[in-house]
């Protein structure tokens, strides 16, 4: 029975104790939370320093290389505006350029009793019939358009 009150006592004066621990104990919850939360935006704004930073490194990378880039073609510009000066200085004889012969791409032949077998060619149907009327006329035959057999080659 002795410990009966002291057991009373003890729970009427040890709830405040306890209510205030636990009170004490939620603060810090929410302290703790509060430091949580501090550090994932740190965590966060760490994070986007760093993409930055790695954004930063490439665009500098980017640089250099672009520079490089314009050095080597400034040299080639030099290169090439000492070459021209240098073809200036020397004079070159007129040279005249012949154009390149195409293969003729049509052929015609006609047979003429006076003036006999004959053919042409030429670029275009008409240019060959009118090699071959030209011949036919000089050899002497009676030549006629419609007598005349063209083929593309």
């Amino acid at each position: 029975m002795r410990s009966l009150p002291l057991l009373i006592s003890l729970a009427l004066f040890s709830t405040p104790l306890l209510a205030h621990d636990n009170h004490r104990t939620a603060e810090d919850i929410h302290e703790i939370k509060r430091e949580v939360v501090k550090l994932r935006k740190e965590v966060h704004a760490l994070k986007d320093e760093n993409q930055e930073a790695a954004e930063m490194r490439k665009l500098k990378k980017e640089v250099v290389r672009l520079r490089k880039d314009i050095r080597s073609m400034q040299d080639l510009i030099l290169d090439l505006q000492a070459l021209v000066e240098a073809q200036s200085k020397n004079p070159h004889p007129d040279v005249v350029l012949q154009p390149v012969k195409e293969r003729p791409r049509w052929a015609c032949y006609m047979k003429d009793v006076r003036a006999g077998g004959m053919h042409s060619k030429g670029f275009s149907e008409v240019e060959a019939k009118g090699k071959l009327l030209e011949t036919c006329s000089t050899r002497g035959g009676v030549c006629f358009e419609n007598r005349i057999t063209c083929s593309a080659e």
